[in-house]
């Protein structure tokens, strides 16, 4: 595509204030992606490299915790028709870890941004995060309310038995009391 020659006529698109159609912004995303669209000098800077490579050091951490996690919770934990918990999440979780590694390792130079894009997906961890304490926050506190209706229903029973401690001792210092009357 030459800079005179638009990459769709103007008579193509579809609303009065030039906002591009799908189509158009299709075929805009795939020009992005020929090997023409970045030029061969376009180096990134230093400080983009460095943060490109703790990404990768990132998601490679994260390639290494879904066989481990597969290994040490059984391979229904991504089975999202098994009885695991939330095995659909895990396993959408670690289909965008495995996408996101290919093209990290994949491509280079500005096709490597378009990877960029399934940062938004990597939030999903967050929101995943997010989810797994507050389900483990619900355990716990299902876990105090049981042993606290224990404790409850012990107290309860504590309480029945010193009552009848307490009245067979009433009865017995009765007995007690008329046996030591002088007058018996």
């Amino acid at each position: 595509m030459s800079e005179e020659q638009p990459l769709l006529p103007s008579s193509h698109l579809s609303r009065k204030d030039d906002t591009p159609t799908f189509r158009e912004k299709t075929a805009i995303f795939l020009e992005m992606l020929s090997p023409e669209c970045g030029e061969a000098g376009d180096e990134l800077p230093a400080w983009l490299e460095f943060l490109s490579h703790i990404s990768l050091i990132i998601t490679s951490l994260f390639m290494i915790e879904i066989p481990l996690a597969a290994w040490a919770f059984g391979p229904n934990f991504y089975n999202p028709f098994g009885g695991v918990v939330h095995s659909g999440l895990h396993l959408f979780d670690a289909l965008i870890i495995i996408v996101t590694f290919v093209l990290e390792v994949a491509l280079k130079g500005r096709e490597r941004e378009l990877a960029g894009l399934l940062i938004t997906l990597r939030l999903w961890r967050l929101v995943k995060l997010v989810g797994g304490v507050a389900v483990g926050a619900g355990e716990i506190e299902e876990e105090s309310i049981k042993k606290l209706a224990e404790t409850l229903e012990e107290l309860r029973n504590v309480k029945t038995e010193l009552s009848v401690v307490q009245s067979e001792n009433h009865v017995l210092r009765q007995r007690v009391a008329m046996f030591q009357s002088p007058g018996v």
